[in-house]
């Protein structure tokens, strides 16, 4: 079996809006995820982490590109089958645990509901209960959850239940879209760590996307940089981390906080200038150009190509490949 779970080549997902104007969400990104191993997804808010993710799982019809899963190709037309067997290898745990559980369904229902609408899942009414069970106190929860309301829990506790939820279906891959920000800090920490105890376990691959650098750090084993719809940068974390190329990925990394004081003082922080161009009308060339302190005027002129810069690490740049 090969180690790459999914795969998606070149995928781009267009919004048409008024006109003929096209919103270019995902604009040709080429990623892989290994078995068993977390893809790590970063950038600024509005780069298209989300679409991405959404994309990949199929709630968005890829506009053009490719996505394999397991060397099988699920980027063609959707059908309920389809559907449902994709299901049962893939599933997403969502940002906000409070709008993505109906509040009119008990903690039971939300789990079980998958059960039902797949046609190669037969499970008697003892057998959901009992695997409802058995879900809770994976996540942390218990038995006397499963006929509460949405409502009588905390953000925590809700993410659980996301978790639960989406572990229901035994999948191979879980797309985790920012399933920590809206989360206390103290909160996250758990969540995090029961990501980690959950892929030690059970063998799972994750896609994490994440605003927090540190948390990427923490759980990833690839990293891939985000901006405007594109991949910036594609290394392994420590690589990445240790040794970033681009200057988008520099940017960002300056964010990062020190613990230590001294070292943190000593630091300067690379800010950069102007907003995020608009993905309806994004720059000819580079589309970090118009913020980029180094761009040159090929940079204005002809996108990037991803390209090695040293083994496994790839970065789509005019100044590092030349």
């Amino acid at each position: 079996m090969s180690d790459v779970i999914l795969k998606a080549e070149d995928l781009k997902k267009y919004f048409k809006i008024k006109g003929r104007k096209v919103v270019k969400a995902v604009d040709g990104v080429s990623i892989e995820v290994e078995r068993g191993k977390t893809l790590g997804l970063v950038g600024e808010s509005g780069c298209g982490k989300s679409t991405l993710g959404r994309t990949l799982i199929r709630i968005y019809e890829p506009t053009e590109g490719k996505i394999t899963l397991n060397g099988k190709d699920i980027s063609g037309k959707s059908t309920k089958r389809f559907r449902q067997d994709l299901a049962r290898s893939i599933q997403m745990i969502f940002q906000d645990p409070y709008a993505c559980l109906s509040p009119r369904m008990t903690v039971s229902q939300l789990i079980s509901e998958g059960w039902g609408l797949n046609h190669a899942i037969h499970m008697s009414a003892e057998e959901k209960r009992d695997r409802v069970i058995e879900l809770l106190e994976t996540v942390g929860l218990n038995e006397e959850h499963a006929n509460r309301f949405p409502h009588e829990f905390s953000g925590g506790q809700r993410q659980r239940i996301g978790i639960a939820r989406a572990l229901s279906m035994s999948p191979e891959l879980i797309i985790c879209d920012e399933p920590i920000s809206a989360l206390d800090v103290s909160i996250q920490a758990q969540v995090m760590n029961l990501l980690l105890k959950l892929q030690q376990d059970k063998g799972l691959s994750y896609i994490f996307i994440a605003h927090d650098l540190s948390m990427v750090r923490y759980i990833s084993d690839t990293v891939a940089v985000m901006y405007l719809g594109s991949i910036m940068e594609y290394a392994t974390n420590k690589e990445l981390y240790e040794n970033p190329q681009h200057p988008y990925t520099k940017a960002l990394f300056s964010a990062i906080p020190v613990a230590n004081p001294k070292i943190e003082k000593g630091r300067s922080r690379i800010k950069l200038e102007g907003e995020i161009p608009s993905p309806i009308n994004s720059p000819k060339g580079c589309k970090f150009c118009t913020r980029c302190a180094y761009a040159k005027p090929v940079c204005f002129e002809q996108p990037p190509v991803l390209k090695e810069c040293g083994p496994g690490h790839k970065v789509a740049c005019h100044l590092i490949n030349g």
